[in-house]
């Protein structure tokens, strides 16, 4: 019996077959990309105003240090004390208040609780976000602006983003 039909031989299909790899394994590493991108980009929609709001607090709270030349003597001159790394103590009204990191979250302390940036104090961050640092500095000698560095991440997410915001405070008395 002679055939009319010839089939595929062994090597053709194994072309075939390392080809159609070559493509879905192109279109994985597509899909993989796109849904990696996505994470990232809702991971950024939610940390980007948790940062913000946690920003806009600490700037609110330090444009009403006051000076402390009343009841307030263990502060600086400018109403500000940034000696304690991490942390800023002020006067605010006739009392004391610090903000500083622990455990993630960034606490604000007043009254007896400031006096040494190590007390208790009510946490201004929500859960979703850990504060990885928070840093006070003047720049240069000016007595009348704080710089805030407020870095961040979401505590729960399949994605390791990490976010800065710098701010520059006015501080609205100075004491003098």
């Amino acid at each position: 019996m002679q055939r009319t039909m010839r089939g595929f031989t062994l090597v053709e299909l194994m072309v075939a077959l390392a080809l159609g790899l070559l493509v879905v394994s192109a279109v994985v590493a597509f899909v993989v990309a796109l849904v990696r991108a996505n994470g990232e980009i809702v991971s950024s929609a939610r940390l980007d105003p948790e940062l913000r709001a946690t920003m806009a607090l600490i700037a609110a709270d330090l444009r009403r240090a006051r000076g402390v030349d009343d009841p307030i003597a263990a502060l600086a001159p400018a109403g500000i004390d940034l000696s304690t790394r991490g942390c800023v103590r002020y006067a605010h009204g006739e009392e004391v208040r610090a903000l500083r990191v622990e455990s993630g979250r960034v606490l604000l302390a007043r009254a007896a609780d400031a006096v040494h940036c190590d007390g208790a104090g009510a946490p201004i961050t929500s859960d979703r976000v850990e504060i990885t640092a928070l840093v006070f500095e003047r720049p240069g000698d000016n007595m009348r602006r704080v710089d805030v560095v407020l870095t961040g991440r979401l505590r729960h997410s399949p994605v390791s983003l990490v976010r800065t915001l710098r701010q520059s405070v006015a501080i609205g008395s100075n004491g003098i």
